[in-house]
């Protein structure tokens, strides 16, 4: 599997082994690079750790958390098995950064397996006959390790009603991605699953509207903390904007910016805020094309990279970004990810705030925990779509396994009466959308491909406390979110940015593709054994979601024939 990783850490390979246990890492150095290496042990000897990611914050656990020092090994990470030592998986809590780690017990035999917070870095597994196997994709892991070689059936239904597949699950049955906030420990006899932390816990205290620029501000700064060059994408939007304006502020240098355009495409060019903010930070802009060919040549080969549904095209755009960051020798970027879902700013938290509760329904209480609120869930319009698309066989075994026999966010019932429809579509906006797909196969599968990290200042733990504690009021208002970013940003940025709206980051749809590239994937979708074999052809004449449908379908028949599944 490691040589299949290559591209997610090309500079140093490190290796654990034992009777019991055999561990590789590929490093993408960022940090440490002449006096850092794994894995990494506690001062006992007793937890050895090989992790993938960055810990912003570790001089001051060391400093403040640990009873140990910190010896000679100065990589940033070599604080997890300490911290692991003293605090067990609630010392995951305390780390303000974006982690994969695999943590060995050498007294117990015991396997940790964890990831940060927002599940920014992957890790999958699969536990078969007592034997665990882990990987940073879900591809090597597949094709390596013994595994049932079925498709999901829940995870499809996901995918066609929500347009995600939610953590622990993956497309493949028996594959299992660690949640996001969680560790999951394996012995010989199984495994179980401990959540350290969990996003959602609102406590409506209003702050200084200035208290958020400050939280940014620092969130950028720790993210630009590296001993390689740190860029930033800038699509032009607000959240991309007030980060490249904090990095250009931070650095004796100009900032390098990175961006896609789509030719004379006014629907989805986002070229002039682009060139705007370039002009007014100074950076040092780099800009790439992205054209239908690029989508026809490119698309299957994201598809079967990443092996996540997909139900834009937009993936072979951000492909394309991080190839030009790494040509231009810049090893991380930061990326605005996480600002709509914690200070609302998609369209839907206005639609909610005007159009109040959703009609009851039982599905709404298994799947998010109250009867009266259902995240882009038209249960009408999901049946129908699923008996146009699915095979009858897989209709058939699909019942009783429905997504909505999940509870897809973790939070009881009760917890869940005192919060706003607001607050819950963030929590949901959280689980659903952001963990797997924008920090998933949109972040870190296209990043990686080409060895470069994205790093989320909104993601920061005090960015994030400071969200759970600012009212609704103060991030809705007036038919438009993210005020409180607005106020606070609204003398340092363009105004043609502050002003515009909300634009979502699309592509070129399969219609602005050659007819010959479509139909030998509407050839492949036939062939699957999944769906109908007119699909196509009865999607024209259905009520659809709200994306092209055929892009789904075309992807998951692509990941079945990719891996091999039945």
């Amino acid at each position: 599997m490691h040589n299949a990783l290559l591209h997610r850490g090309p500079d140093e390979t490190y290796s654990f082994s034992t009777p019991q246990i055999s561990i590789k890492l590929a490093r993408l150095a960022m940090n440490g690079l002449t006096d850092g290496w794994q894995p990494a042990e506690d001062r006992s000897g007793r937890y050895v750790a090989l992790t993938n990611g960055e810990i912003y914050n570790a001089a001051d656990l060391w400093d403040q958390a640990l009873t140990a020092q910190q010896d000679h090994n100065r990589v940033d990470v070599a604080v997890i098995p300490e911290l692991f030592a003293q605090y067990g998986p609630l010392g995951f809590e305390r780390i303000d950064g974006q982690f994969a780690t695999v943590i060995f017990d050498r007294v117990t035999g015991t396997l940790h397996l964890a990831r940060d917070r927002f599940g920014i870095c992957p890790l999958h597994y699969v536990l078969n006959g007592g034997h665990l196997h882990f990987c940073s994709e879900l591809r090597p892991l597949v094709k390596h390790a013994p595994n049932s070689r079925r498709v999901d059936l829940t995870a499809v239904d996901q995918y066609l009603s929500l347009g995600n597949i939610v953590a622990p699950r993956t497309i493949v049955e028996g594959v299992c991605a660690v949640p996001p906030g969680c560790v999951v420990t394996a012995t010989h006899s199984g495994s179980r699953t401990t959540r350290y932390w969990r996003y959602g816990d609102f406590r409506q205290e209003g702050r200084p509207l200035g208290g958020v620029r400050e939280a940014v501000q620092a969130a950028v700064d720790s993210r630009l903390n590296a001993e390689v060059e740190i860029g930033a994408y800038l699509s032009g939007g607000l959240d991309s904007t007030i980060l490249a304006a904090e990095a250009a502020r931070l650095i004796d240098r100009p900032l390098q910016t990175f961006s896609v355009a789509f030719g004379e495409d006014q629907l989805l060019n986002e070229q002039r805020y682009q060139r705007e903010v370039q002009a007014a930070l100074g950076t040092e802009h780099h800009e790439v094309q992205c054209t239908p060919t690029d989508i026809a040549q490119q698309f299957e080969d994201m598809v079967r990279h990443c092996c996540y549904p997909q139900r834009e095209t937009y993936n072979v755009a951000s492909r394309m970004l991080s190839e030009m960051t790494n040509r231009h020798r810049v090893k991380g970027v930061i990326s605005g990810e996480g600002a709509d879902e914690l200070f609302f700013g998609y369209d839907s938290y206005v639609f909610d705030g005007v159009l109040g509760t959703t009609p009851e329904d039982s599905r709404n209480e298994k799947a998010w925990g109250r009867a009266d609120f259902a995240w882009e869930a038209n249960w009408e319009v999901r049946e129908k779509l699923l008996q146009t698309c699915l095979v009858p066989d897989a209709m058939e075994s699909l019942r009783g396994r429905e997504f909505h026999c999940d509870r897809l966010i973790p939070f009881s019932d009760h917890e869940l009466t005192s919060l706003t429809r607001l607050q819950m579509r963030s929590i949901c906006d959280v689980y659903i959308q952001l963990c797997g797909h924008l920090l998933g196969d949109h972040g870190d599968s296209m990043l990686m491909s080409s060895s470069v990290e994205g790093r989320y200042p909104f993601l920061a733990n005090a960015v994030v406390e400071y969200a759970l504690r600012t009212p609704d009021t103060a991030k809705v208002s007036d038919f438009e979110g993210k005020q409180c970013l607005r106020t606070a940003y609204r003398s340092l940025i363009p105004q043609a940015v502050l002003n515009r709206p909300k634009q979502g980051f699309t592509a070129y749809s399969f219609d602005d593709l050659d007819p010959g590239t479509t139909q030998r994937w509407r050839a492949l979708v036939a062939d699957c054994g999944l769906f109908n074999s007119d699909v196509f052809d009865a999607l024209l004449a259905s009520t659809n979601p709200k994306w092209d449908v055929t892009v789904s379908l075309t992807s998951i028949s692509m990941l079945i024939d990719e891996l091999g599944l039945t």
